[in-house]
């Protein structure tokens, strides 16, 4: 298959289907990493303090620099710096379900609405279709509950257990800001994403 992400992440740039979204966002954030990854990592939305400066899913505030230093560890990543703010990635490619910060009105992240997911879902399929990865690692509840079609009362329950759907494996994964607020222990979650990579061998 050719990967055409380029064209696609062109074709999303000028994208004004959530007025609200529109007004608050800073950039559109496109998704990056290997366009032939075997795993993808799927997060909620930019942050207002990462993403939505750097343009990179997962980048320079506190759940970004985890997941960097997740991915080196893992060895998924080609840098030393997990507060890389345009980090080259190998065998995985990382993405979100909502490509602009959804902010509040006093300018803080807020969760996504069902509106503004729906909006924006034909951009994730479209990711999926070029990808084609084997294994998606959903962060967080609103995620795992959209892409799984099923309501999640236990997110801890999920975390980290494989679901198979066709052709493809999904891992509901705890959400790295869950980490750094200190609800989960940091060096054993650093340990299961590295595990993810020995679960690809084996699948």
């Amino acid at each position: 298959m050719i990967k055409n992400l380029s064209f696609f992440n062109k074709s999303i740039n000028s994208c004004e289907k959530c007025s609200c979204l529109v007004s608050s966002r800073n950039l559109i954030v496109f998704g990056y990493g290997d366009p032939n990854a075997k795993i993808m990592f799927v997060g909620m939305a930019p942050g207002r303090n990462g993403a939505d400066i750097t343009g990179v899913p997962f980048t320079r505030d506190p759940s970004g620099v985890l997941f960097q230093e997740c991915m080196i560890h893992a060895g998924f990543s080609l840098e030393k710096d997990s507060k890389c703010e345009y980090p080259r990635l190998d065998s995985v490619y990382v993405t979100n379900l909502v490509k602009c910060n959804p902010k509040d009105e006093k300018g803080n992240n807020r969760t996504p609405s069902a509106e503004e997911i729906e909006n924006c879902a034909p951009h994730f399929q479209k990711e999926l279709d070029e990808i084609t990865p084997e294994i998606i690692v959903l962060f967080g509840k609103v995620v795992s509950e959209y892409v799984l079609k099923q309501r999640i009362s236990k997110f801890n329950a999920f975390h980290n257990k494989p679901i198979y759907k066709g052709i493809r494996v999904f891992i509901p994964f705890i959400h790295p800001s869950y980490v750094i607020r200190g609800a989960y222990n940091r060096q054993r979650y650093i340990e299961e994403i590295a595990g993810l990579k020995e679960f690809l061998k084996k699948d």
